[in-house]
């Protein structure tokens, strides 16, 4: 399987976030938000761009969760997601909030040419992609109670929230 150059993450739509809520990619885990843990992991394993799907409401939000000076979008819009998957690269789609867990074996996410997964998702309008690949590594999240399920064997591991 190709190591992927980019990475994509979908968010809930804002319309089925309740008022005060928050997306779960955004839920702390070990003290930061999911998608800071996902980032840094993706980062460390050469991931060089991303994308986040992701309302108006959480951008900003969204945005903090990459280090400083990380090559990354945040938007709703169609257009600005076509830009980002205007490549032959390998991207990494992560179609929910997810754990970064070395063992986790193959899933919900997937890896593909930008082109490939532009070309299904307008042309075809599914997500059954056909030149994609299933990845690795990665522990789905569908909820805080999997979050709190995760975090002692994180601890346990040593894992522990990033330098600021």
């Amino acid at each position: 399987m190709p190591v992927p150059q980019r990475a994509l993450f979908f968010f809930e739509e804002d319309a089925s976030i309740p008022s005060g809520g928050k997306p779960l990619a955004l839920q702390p885990l070990l003290s930061r938000p999911v998608l800071e843990w996902m980032s840094r992991s993706l980062l460390g394993q050469g991931v060089k761009a991303f994308f986040v799907v992701c309302g108006p409401r959480f951008a900003a939000e969204a945005e903090a969760c990459f280090p400083e000076g990380s090559t990354v979008s945040v938007s709703e819009l169609h257009s600005d997601l076509a830009a980002f998957l205007d490549t032959e690269e390998t991207v990494l789609v992560l179609p929910r909030a997810a754990a970064p867990l070395p063992e986790a074996g193959p899933g919900f996410a997937y890896t593909a040419a930008g082109h490939a997964l532009a070309r299904a998702w307008k042309e075809r309008m599914t997500n059954n992609v056909q030149e994609a690949e299933l990845a690795s590594g990665w522990v789905p999240l569908f909820g805080p109670e999997t979050i709190a399920e995760l975090e002692p064997l994180l601890k346990q591991r040593g894992f522990a929230a990033p330098a600021e």
